[in-house]
């Protein structure tokens, strides 16, 4: 019901952009002037780049209602996808505008194209608006974005805001929305969602730190490329997280201050927060470089990678490398280790992490070293021999892109129900 909700807010806001447009621009677009309705629909473009840019931000914007009920790999990929249709809508909103007043004023394309460009008040802003969220669709393609950094990526995404307040202004200047009901309802919507934006991104956040310090306690060695960071700090029992959650992380050191994501890799405790991180050639192969007493910034935490979306009372964990870090906070968070099953597969012996911890919290395990040969790689066959009613429980997976999409493909060739499938994507 509350997807449902969301949902359908989305929708209604879809038909009220629709509305409004219609109400305004329906001269134009029953005249049968040349050019009227190319600029009829420059004008819809334009209003749904900037719906589309507004609900982009909503989904990152860690708003817990909305971040629960849809899980925020999920949002993302919704992110990722609206963004793509913004960059086609914000393309558009000039291109018909300009093909529209061409055909009014009676002059050619580039001519028309280089009047609007004579207005430096209204349209050079918009334009460089436009630039930017051209840019950001352009790095988020994905053949391109491999090529950038995690840190990269994530900072050639903040002059969105400038993009959005800039839109924002154009609109009511010169839009559809400058007047009456329609303009109090733009700006509602936009002061709700920077206001979400602003409360949830910086605000709680901000909060969190003044209120509990979070401080670098020491850094343990796992194996040669796996660190685990233990984060001290005031008050720890009020900041609650669930196992199997994440956090993003910003170290407040020289050379490290970096965003990025990391999963709690211990269950909720009033000790210590923890964090196991493996090197991949980023801002984390520096990690070792990590002092203790240095300060750290927490945004989150955040995720539905948790036992509160279990259908069952049984489970099957199955790990690969790195991919331990949530899978082992929900494991010492199990008060009956004879519900659990993990199977936990890595290159070589040395390169597993937690295999004593592991041990020690009791749960049934079974290790896979895939250097060994293709028969120590967890599949379907794997699965069923070793647990025969897997069928009968809710199976968590993290690990490697090409692992964890193999294994959901063969077991959705199953009689396994969709939901009982959990996993959660750091793709960025």
């Amino acid at each position: 019901m509350k997807k449902l909700f969301w949902n359908a807010l989305i929708i209604l806001n879809f038909y009220l952009i629709l509305y409004f447009w219609f109400t305004n621009s329906n001269v134009l677009i029953a005249s049968s002037r040349p050019g009227d309705f190319y600029i009829a629909l420059g004008r819809l473009f334009g209003l749904l780049s900037e719906l589309a840019l507004l609900i982009s931000l909503l989904l990152i914007s860690r708003f817990g209602p909305i971040e629960k009920e849809y899980g925020f790999d999920k949002l993302i990929g919704f992110h990722k996808w609206l963004g793509f249709a913004t960059g086609i809508f914000i393309i558009s909103h000039p291109l018909f505008l300009t093909i529209g007043y061409g055909q009014v004023n009676k002059i050619n394309y580039f001519t028309q194209f280089l009047n609007f460009l004579t207005d430096w008040e209204e349209i050079i802003p918009a334009l460089i608006a436009t630039l930017i969220i051209i840019f950001t669709a352009i790095v988020s393609i994905k053949k391109i974005r491999s090529k950038f950094s995690y840190e990269l990526w994530y900072f050639s995404h903040l002059p969105l805001y400038i993009a959005v307040a800039i839109a924002f202004n154009h609109q009511i200047e010169t839009g559809d929305l400058t007047s009456g009901g329609a303009l109090t309802y733009w700006f509602i919507l936009n002061i709700l969602t920077a206001g979400l934006v602003i409360s949830y991104r910086f605000l709680r956040p901000s909060y969190f730190f003044t209120k509990h310090r979070f401080t670098v306690e020491k850094v343990v060695k796992e194996n040669d490329s796996v660190y685990s960071i233990y984060l001290t700090g005031k008050e720890l029992q009020d900041f609650r997280f669930k196992s199997g959650q994440f956090a993003t992380l910003i170290f407040l050191q020289k050379g490290l201050w970096f965003h990025h994501p990391f999963s709690f890799s211990d269950s909720y405790n009033v000790q210590y927060l923890r964090f196991s991180i493996k090197a991949f050639g980023d801002f984390t192969s520096k990690i070792n470089q990590l002092k203790a007493g240095t300060k750290v910034w927490i945004d989150g935490p955040v995720g539905t990678f948790t036992l509160s979306k279990a259908n069952k009372n049984k489970y099957l964990f199955i790990a690969g490398g790195i991919g331990i870090t949530p899978i082992l906070s929900i494991i010492k968070s199990l008060t009956d280790k004879n519900s659990g099953l993990l199977l936990y597969s890595n290159k070589t012996e040395v390169e597993t992490v937690f295999k004593e911890e592991i041990t020690k919290s009791g749960i049934k395990t079974h290790f896979f070293y895939t250097a060994q040969g293709e028969s120590n790689r967890i599949n379907i066959a794997k699965i069923s021999e070793l647990c025969p009613d897997y069928l009968d429980r809710d199976i968590y997976l993290c690990g490697s892109v090409k692992m964890t999409s193999g294994l959901v493909k063969d077991l959705r060739k199953t009689a396994i129900n969709k939901g009982q499938i959990h996993l959660e994507k750091f793709d960025y």
